[in-house]
C-alpha cells in the first residue's frame, strides 16, 4: 500500500505514493518495520501498533505484508516498496529500536547470556532508562556487534538508505561511532540520526550518544527540540507551551536556528541538525494549535501551520516533517456524546502508539480543503532540496552567505537574507498585523502564503521568500 500507484481520495485527488512523490521530498522515513510484539482483537486480528515493541530486529513485520502467514512474502513486499521509492528518486530511512526489547526474562538475548545484553541493577532487576521496562547495553561488546551486524544486514539485504535511532541517547558514543564508521566504508551518504535525549543512568553523561555530545559524533544527526519549541511551542508529557507562531518572544532562538543552530548546541556540521515541528510523538501541529488557540478560525489556524512548516524547512540543517502536516492532519477524533471531544480523545492524540486506524490514519480528503497550503509548501520544499542557499554543508558557508536582519524580542518579525549565486530575502511575520517591506531593490515573489499578494507588505502569520533581482 505504501508504494501503490493510482490511489485517490473521494474528490479524485492523488493520495499515497503518488502524493508523496509530487511533494518533491527526497527521503521518506518509515516507522519501525521489524518484527514486533503483537496484540490481537477479539476477532483475532492484529491490533494497530506503531512498532516500538521490538522482538526480532532483522525480520520484517509480517502484519504489513499482503500475506502475513508467509514470511518470505513479507520480505518480497518490503523490497518491492523500497525499490519503488528508489525508482522515484526517493531514499528510504527506517526507524530502528535497539534501545530496548519488548520481552525481558524470556527474550532471546536473556536466554543466550543472562544479564549481559541488558543493563542491570545490583539487585538483579532491569534498568529502565527507556521508560518501557528495560534498556539494552550497547557498551557490551557483543550487543555492540549485534547492532552493527543488524544495520549492515538491512543495508546489504534491503538497500536501506539510512537509519533513525529511537532513543539514541540510551546508546553509548563508541557504538554509534563504530556504526558510522562501518557505514562510511559502504557509502558516506547513508543517513544516521536519532533522538538525542539524555535518558537513563547506566552510562556516564560523557559516554551517552545524546545531543549535548554531538561534537563527539560526526556525521550523526540529532532532532532539534530547541528549534521545535521556539517555532511552534510544545506538548510534552501533557504540558503545553507556545512558540513564535503563537506570539511567543522566541525571535532570538529562531535567528540562531536560521544560522544552523550552531549556537544552540555543540554541532560540528549543519547536517547534524534535524529540524522539525511535527513527528509521530505528541500532538500533531494542528492539534497543538487547536489547544493553544481554540478560538482561531480555520484560515488563521491554517496560516499558523503554514508558517511553522515553512520556517522549519527554510532553516539551515536537515528538515523533517510528518506526512499530512502540510494539510492540517489531525489525530483529535471526538468520541463523546453528540460529537463532543472528551479528555480521552486529547490523551490519545498526544500519544497514539496503540490507538486504532481511526486516529492514526491519514485523512486524505483533507487535501481538498488545503490545496493552497500544499502548493505553497511544495515551493518551499523545492527551495530546500533544489537550491544550495537553504542547505549549506558547512558553518563557514552559512556565516558567509546568511545574514539575519531583524529578530527583536517580542516583535513577531524575523527577517534574513541569503546571498550567493541568487539573493533571497525571507520574512517571517507573526506580529499580529501586516508588515510593510522596506525598499531594498527589485523583488520577485518566490513563495508566500499571504492571501493578498503584494510587493509592499506581507500579511500576519506568513513566511515569504523573495528573490532580489537587482541590488
Amino acid at each position: 500500500g505504501a508504494c501503490q500507484r493510482g490511489t485517490k481520495n473521494r474528490m479524485g485527488q492523488a493520495t499515497g505514493f503518488d502524493y508523496i512523490q509530487s511533494l518533491g521530498v527526497n527521503v521518506v522515513q518509515l516507522q519501525p518495520i521489524s518484527d514486533r510484539h503483537k496484540d490481537y482483537d477479539q476477532d483475532g486480528n492484529v491490533a494497530y501498533n506503531w512498532g516500538y515493541d521490538p522482538q526480532n530486529y532483522n525480520a520484517p513485520e509480517t502484519s504489513f505484508s499482503t500475506d502475513p502467514t508467509n514470511p518470505s512474502q513479507g520480505m518480497r513486499d518490503l523490497k518491492t516498496m523500497i525499490q519503488a521509492y528508489h525508482d522515484a528518486g526517493v531514499s528510504v530511512v527506517i526507524d530502528v529500536v535497539y534501545n530496548h526489547s519488548y520481552s525481558t526474562y524470556d527474550s532471546p538475548f536473556q536466554a543466550t547470556v543472562p544479564d549481559y545484553y541488558y543493563r542491570m541493577n545490583p539487585d538483579g532487576s532491569f534498568q529502565n532508562g527507556t521508560g518501557v521496562g528495560n534498556e539494552t547495553a550497547s557498551e557490551h561488546e557483543m550487543f555492540r556487534k549485534y547492532m552493527i551486524d543488524s544495520i549492515l544486514y538491512w543495508i546489504n539485504e534491503y538497500n536501506i538508505d539510512g537509519f533513525r535511532f529511537d532513543l539514541m541517547g540510551i546508546h553509548d558514543i563508541e557504538t554509534m561511532r563504530q556504526i558510522r564508521e562501518a557505514l562510511d566504508e559502504i557509502d558516506p551518504r547513508i543517513l544516521t540520526y536519532g533522538e538525542g535525549w539524555d535518558m537513563g543512568t547506566g552510562l556516564l553523561p560523557l559516554d551517552k550518544a545524546k545531543k549535548d555530545n554531538a561534537f563527539e559524533l560526526p556525521n550523526i544527526g540529532f532532532f532539534n527540540d530547541t528549534e521545535r519549541d521556539a517555532i511552534k511551542g510544545a506538548e510534552v508529557y501533557g504540558g503545553l507551551k507556545a512558540g513564535f507562531v503563537s506570539g511567543e518572544a522566541t525571535e532570538s532562538i529562531v535567528a540562531k536556528a536560521i544560522l544552523g543552530s550552531n549556537e544552540l548546541g555543540v554541532y560540528l556540521e549543519p547536517k547534524q541538525v534535524v529540524n522539525y515541528v511535527e513527528a509521530h510523538d505528541n500532538y500533531n501541529l494542528h492539534d497543538l494549535l487547536v489547544e493553544l488557540h481554540p478560538d482561531d478560525d480555520d484560515l488563521t489556524r491554517t496560516k499558523r501551520i503554514e508558517l511553522a512548516t515553512a520556517m522549519n524547512l527554510l532553516l539551515q540543517g536537515m528538515s523533517f516533517m510528518e506526512l499530512g502536516q502540510e494539510f492540517s492532519r489531525s489525530k483529535l477524533v471526538a468520541t463523546g456524546e453528540n460529537g463532543q471531544t472528551i479528555q480521552e480523545d486529547y490523551e490519545r492524540a498526544m500519544n497514539s502508539y496503540n490507538a486504532p486506524d481511526t486516529v492514526n490514519q491519514v485523512n486524505w480528503d483533507l487535501i481538498a480543503d488545503h490545496q493552497e497550503s500544499i502548493d505553497y509548501i511544495k515551493k518551499i520544499i523545492h527551495l530546500k532540496t533544489m537550491t544550495k542557499e537553504f542547505s549549506y554543508q558547512h558553518y563557514e558557508d552559512i556565516y558567509q552567505h546568511v545574514f539575519v536582519h531583524s529578530a527583536h524580542s517580542g516583535s513577531g518579525i524575523v527577517i534574513f537574507e541569503v546571498k550567493d549565486e541568487k539573493y533571497y530575502l525571507v520574512i517571517f511575520n507573526a506580529s499580529g498585523q501586516s508588515y510593510n517591506i522596506e525598499d531594498i531593490g527589485n523583488l520577485r515573489l518566490v513563495a508566500g502564503n499571504s492571501r493578498q499578494v503584494s510587493d509592499s507588505f506581507v500579511e500576519d502569520l506568513t513566511a515569504t521568500v523573495f528573490e532580489v533581482l537587482e541590488w
